[in-house]
């Protein structure tokens, strides 16, 4: 019973979105996922505005309390997420009082930002309509992004249109 238990908390938690999000990235296994309404009110608190019209997750890897958070929004389409990843560049290129100037990378075929802020670091970059944003304790940084920057995000495309 006890195993039955575990299991149907297990399935609970991470609900279905286990074949849409990492279920793991570096060492860290996902622990919690929030969506829709909820990931629209966290985000937008976090920006102290409303924010364009789209699906969001929160993916959150370690345990429920963990800093290391996924922040995914997924938008109508390419070009709207490309303005708003030049957008979020932009006002971060020289830094500010919570993040430190912009830097960008390219790994494979996507070029991706870095910043530090909070003790964190922080990635950001699109794949396609989707806006990928990982805040992540410095040394787990080099091996969870390289595991995400692999992760195929497109299917997230999938759920949306299912719901």
């Amino acid at each position: 019973l006890i195993l039955i238990a575990l299991l149907i908390f297990i399935s609970c938690s991470n609900g279905n979105n286990s074949h849409y999000l990492p279920n793991k990235s570096g060492e860290l296994n996902l622990a919690k996922v929030i969506q829709n309404k909820k990931a629209a009110v966290i985000i937008n608190k976090m920006h102290g505005k409303k924010l364009d019209d789209c699906k969001n997750f929160i993916a959150i890897y370690g345990n429920n309390h963990s800093k290391n958070i996924l922040y995914i929004s997924v938008y109508e389409n390419a070009e709207k997420t490309e303005t708003n990843l030049k957008n979020m560049a932009m006002k971060r290129a020289n830094g500010s009082s919570v993040f430190s100037p912009l830097t960008h990378h390219k790994m494979e075929d996507k070029v991706y930002f870095e910043t530090e802020g909070m003790g964190l670091k922080h990635c950001f970059y699109r794949v396609d309509n989707i806006l990928i944003w990982w805040q992540v304790e410095p040394d787990k940084a080099e091996t969870t992004l390289s595991d995400l920057l692999k992760f195929d995000f497109a299917i997230l495309n999938d759920k949306i249109n299912r719901q």
